[in-house]
């Protein structure tokens, strides 16, 4: 295991980190978006399973972010993208990666118990509805507004926390064999101290994907998947530097 640490980056970091996966995509798109596609469909077969379909794409989404990241680093290095990078997780880092996968459907779970508890909205339902607001009448769309609004502010607070501790965490499990504990509170204090260039990222990208989901037949988000996916990773390739040290001991996060 290469030691590494953990640097600090300035906010417009965040933009380079999108510029340089737009970069990555642009050299293959068409077997990103093929890639993205077949995700895709693996994605609505696994959602229909009755009662588990939900929580088993949140268990497997590490694997998932795994593979894009094994496929990011092969092109990066001039290798060819395809589909057979999405099990790279599956034969590296397999157990830590499926207990971030386990850490992450429970918080999950736990935020949206908790967002129902205290607000009293079932939270993924309203934000079903909020998806095709047309098909509701006005007072229904008033009452998923008034109701939505509360709902989300407290989902995102409480989420946020976890999206940080899940957002490199795949990438430190696999490619520097770090437990899932460690990997979740490394990639936490990560986004943590470089939550300038996160902060702008995510806006970024978030006004990007509003975007991508206006694009018909889903060919926004063809793009956008990949998109973000490759930009997180060279996000990840940045922030865990290799630490050079005679000794060569690895920088431990505070």
């Amino acid at each position: 295991m290469t030691p590494i640490t953990i640097s600090r980056h300035n906010t417009g970091v965040g933009l380079s980190w999108i510029k340089e996966g737009w970069r990555v995509f642009k050299l293959a798109p068409v077997p990103w978006m093929g890639m993205t596609a077949l995700v895709f469909m693996i994605i609505i077969g696994v959602s229909m399973i009755p009662w588990i379909g939900r929580y088993a794409i949140e268990l497997l989404s590490p694997f998932l972010v795994a593979g894009y990241f094994s496929a990011s680093r092969a092109a990066m290095a001039g290798e060819t993208v395809s589909f057979v990078h999405l099990g790279a997780g599956v034969k590296q880092g397999r157990d830590a990666l499926l207990r971030v996968g386990i850490a992450y459907m429970v918080g999950s779970m736990l935020v949206f118990t908790l967002v129902d508890l205290i607000t009293g909205s079932d939270l993924r339902e309203l934000l079903r509805q909020a998806q095709n607001p047309a098909a509701l009448s006005p007072e229904e769309l008033n009452q998923v507004v008034g109701a939505v609004l509360p709902a989300m502010l407290l989902g995102t607070a409480m989420l946020t926390p976890l999206l940080m501790a899940t957002w490199f965490a795949p990438g430190l499990a696999m490619f520097d064999d770090f437990t899932a504990s460690r990997s979740l509170w490394w990639s936490l204090w990560a986004c943590w101290v470089n939550w300038r260039p996160i902060f702008l990222y995510s806006m970024v990208l978030g006004a990007l994907g509003a975007v991508a989901l206006i694009i018909p037949f889903g060919l926004g988000m063809l793009v956008f998947l990949p998109l973000t996916l490759i930009s997180t990773y060279t996000g990840y390739r940045m922030i865990f530097a290799t630490v050079e040290t005679p000794e060569m001991e690895a920088g431990e996060a505070p």
